[in-house]
């Protein structure tokens, strides 16, 4: 157990190791960072990485000082990311231990500057975060005090720390976690005993091997197909029973075409995608902005090992980084999946929605409270998903970027609102910002009024950097090629964007500005 105080306080992990029955060894101390962990130069850091070498474990259980996923998100996530790299080289599983809110009311709340459900909130998005990002497990004690806070006493007398009921249901949330992962682990061994002449097993072996190491310009000789399954798999085929066996994958449905050279060569023929179909699809997913830059590399890894190794190789060569502006919002894959799954159901959905203030924090609407909406369709328009809905706290159809959405919608039991007469979907689709000009793209800096910064990172990105002026507005510097589809969106502002400098640039937007006058 790697943590803090909220770890070892009350010996919570004599009582982990008595509900688990394992041997339980703690690198604690109070305050601690998982950043002192990483340290080899302390005396704690030197213990842990010395442990995570030279030790075998079968679970490392992380736990991040009490407000640090809030107040240095971008640290935590990063740490808990380098200790799961050690972890799982280890052979071990992590598991993040989601700590909570401060009491509801009291003095270390107060003085935190949160309320309770905000705090609640925003460590469970940080947790669930770093476990998604490093497919780490995750014991969330902090969803289980947020549960039972208003119904037992769980905190010590500071309003942060547990008292020992607390730190008992902590030990419980984390052993429940180890203790169904060791439980389902025993469930899915299977030991399969084969040997050189196991016809099932070297049958299987051909197709794979035709699947990935084959194409029409890379077929396999009878003797390659031989050599391979003696290097990969250590079992010796004959080379008169090859074409036996080609001829029964057939006989299956697998098209397999065979032509005779100088010896007879074979070739998988049935791809789901041709090569130039994947290409496609690489560059859609590539340039979409809706998915996140981690959930694009993992779909193009898919994409890519649907076809052989030989054209997975040239795929791999033709894909880059554009440079585009992605998404950041993880949850978006699992997002799209609920509302659809809502649609299908036909119920209601409840969800929170944020905007970013000139602090680029997220600030939820509805004045903290979830949304309840009946969907009516999911769009795809331009660079984002949107959705339609009956919105019942507008009692209105209303249309929600759905990389606004904060977190899974949650499925309502109630029977969603049925589609009201006249509704056409084509008049909720929304008309996207798009950049294109052939002139070289030049720095501008622009002043800003804080009521746009959302539209000036839906266009540029959370990355870019921005300087408060004052309480109402603030500067930044963005690569734009200037020219009349960057003037529109300068103009649409209504004024509460203001082009700095170069100097060129002001002039250019100030005369198209002078001739659309002229005109009138």
């Amino acid at each position: 157990m790697l943590g803090n105080s909220f770890t070892f306080v009350n010996n919570m992990p004599s009582t982990l190791a008595e509900l688990t029955g394992a041997e339980v060894v703690q690198h604690t101390r109070g305050g601690a960072r998982l950043a002192e962990q990483l340290n080899p130069k302390t005396k704690m850091g030197g213990l842990t990485q010395a442990a995570l070498e030279n030790e075998k474990w079968d679970y490392v259980i992380l736990q991040e000082m009490s407000n640090g996923p809030i107040t240095a998100k971008e640290s935590f996530l990063k740490n808990v990311h380098l200790l799961c790299e050690k972890i799982w080289e280890n052979g071990a599983t992590p598991v993040l231990y989601a700590t909570w809110a401060y009491k509801r009311g009291g003095k270390q709340l107060q003085s935190f500057g949160m309320d309770y459900d905000e705090m609640y909130r925003e460590m469970y998005e940080a947790y669930h975060e770093a476990a998604e990002q490093n497919d780490a497990m995750i014991a969330d004690v902090g969803k289980r005090f947020y549960e039972i806070a208003d119904q037992q006493d769980i905190f010590a007398e500071d309003g942060c720390h547990p008292n020992e009921l607390g730190s008992q249901i902590a030990a419980q949330v984390i052993a429940d976690v180890i203790l169904a992962d060791q439980a389902k682990n025993k469930e899915t061994i299977v030991e399969i005993m084969a040997n050189e002449t196991d016809t099932r097993l070297h049958i299987f072996y051909l197709y794979q091997m035709l699947l990935t190491q084959s194409d029409e310009e890379h077929p396999l000789s009878t003797k390659q197909i031989t050599d391979r399954m003696m290097e990969q798999h250590h079992i010796l085929v004959h080379r008169t029973t090859v074409p036996k066996d080609i001829d029964l994958l057939r006989a299956a449905g697998v098209d397999i075409v065979g032509e005779r050279k100088r010896a007879w060569e074979y070739h998988l023929a049935d791809r789901k995608f041709s090569l130039p179909e994947l290409k496609i699809l690489i560059d859609a997913v590539q340039s979409s902005k809706f998915i996140t830059e981690k959930k694009s590399k993992i779909l193009i890894e898919k994409l890519v090992s649907l076809t052989s190794e030989t054209n997975a190789d040239k795929l791999k060569r033709s894909v880059h980084i554009t440079g585009r502006v992605k998404s950041e919002n993880e949850k978006g894959y699992y997002i799209v999946d609920a509302i659809n799954e809502a649609i299908n159901a036909g119920v209601k959905i409840s969800f929170y929605y944020f905007e970013l203030n000139g602090k680029k924090r997220k600030v939820l609407r509805n004045d903290g409270k979830p949304y309840t909406v009946s969907p009516f369709d999911l769009i795809w328009d331009g660079d984002y998903y949107y959705l339609t809905g009956f919105c019942d706290e507008r009692s209105a159809v209303r249309t929600f970027r759905v990389d606004r959405i904060s977190q899974q919608p949650e499925l309502l039991a109630e029977k969603a609102i049925e589609k009201p007469d006249g509704y056409d979907v084509s008049k909720y689709t929304t008309e996207v910002f798009r950049m294109f000009s052939t002139d070289e793209p030049i720095d501008v800096t622009l002043r800003c009024e804080n009521c746009v910064m959302k539209s000036v990172i839906d266009k540029f990105g959370m990355k870019i950097k921005t300087t408060s002026l004052d309480a109402d507005t603030f500067r930044t510097t963005v690569k734009v090629c200037a020219g009349p589809t960057f003037y529109r969106w300068v103009f649409g502002a209504g004024g509460k964007i203001l082009i700095e400098s170069p100097i060129e640039t002001r002039n250019e937007y100030s005369e198209m500005l002078q001739k659309a006058l002229n005109q009138l």
